[in-house]
């Protein structure tokens, strides 16, 4: 039986996508029926799927292959809000995205045409905060980050991809306690699995959207984001104590840090993955925002 703290990782083989991402979703534990399901994406900027920083159409192709073998008859959707750059709407057929849906009877929705709500958020930065109603009504909902790294955060995946849920209007004011806020859409959300797309992934000091491309070869997956984030921070190099929202996403016990790996990747494979990133221009960043806050 699965336990929680289990994180998945499976190497894609000869740009095979679609086995890999059987192996992944066979290994996850999905359930074995679902009417409706919804797959929260990564389309943060106008980016090329090439750069490695937006939900690549191949792979979210291959998540709904798989799906569409499990649940021929569910309603499936794709799901992202704008930012505080893009309209979600645009992203869609700039990426091809809604070609990929049609192909397997998807919608791809934008949350900014959805009802909002507001939740009460405890302990949180704020006392509530508004989300997509929808994000609450389905019966498998699927968080796909990409693995990059973060000029604020330094990295992002699990539970920084969440982050898109919330209103563009709030996304400024929320990047003042970027960490906290990631915290809290995450008491106010909760997807089943986290289906991570680390195949092209970004590194430097200049993610998620304007880093550079890294080829990294991977899917992996989790039911506890904070385990899934924690092996991502390590694969990427980094200690996952010091990434701020990953340490504060445990200690509201929205999940535990120490995490099992499975799948066909061990320990002694991890250094090879390194990204690349400056903690030395980060702090000095850091340093910079505070002055101007």
């Amino acid at each position: 039986m699965n336990s929680s703290r289990d994180v998945y990782a499976y190497k894609i083989l000869g740009e095979d996508r679609l086995n890999c991402m059987r192996r992944l979703v066979g290994s996850l534990g999905f359930p074995k029926s679902a009417n409706s399901i919804g797959i929260k994406l990564n389309l943060c900027d106008y980016r090329k799927p090439e750069t490695g920083a937006v939900s690549h159409p191949q792979v979210v192709g291959a998540l709904l292959h798989v799906l569409r073998d499990h649940y021929p008859d569910a309603k499936i959707d794709l799901l992202e809000g704008d930012s505080c750059d893009t309209i979600c709407r645009m992203m869609y057929g700039f990426l091809g995205m809604d070609e990929v849906a049609r192909k397997y009877n998807t919608n791809c929705i934008s949350l900014a045409d959805c009802e909002w709500a507001s939740v009460p958020i405890s302990g949180g930065t704020v006392p509530e905060i508004e989300v997509p109603t929808l994000m609450k009504e389905y019966d498998l909902l699927i968080n796909h980050p990409k693995l990059k790294t973060h000029g604020k955060t330094k990295m992002t995946a699990s539970l920084k991809n969440l982050f898109g849920c919330y209103r563009p209007k709030d996304k400024r004011p929320y990047h003042r306690d970027l960490s906290g806020a990631i915290v809290d859409i995450n008491k106010a959300i909760f997807p089943h699995f986290s289906v991570i797309d680390a195949d092209l992934c970004v590194e430097g000091n200049r993610g998620p959207a304007q880093g550079f491309p890294k080829k990294v070869g991977l899917f992996i997956g989790g039911k506890d984001p904070v385990a899934t984030d924690a092996f991502c921070a390590t694969l990427m190099g980094f200690r996952p104590s010091m990434i701020k929202h990953i340490k504060l996403a445990q200690r509201e016990s929205l999940g535990q840090m120490n995490f099992n790996l499975c799948g066909d990747l061990n320990t002694a494979d991890l250094p090879q993955y390194k990204f690349k990133f400056s903690t030395a221009n980060f702090l000095m960043m850091e340093v910079a925002r505070k002055t101007l806050a």
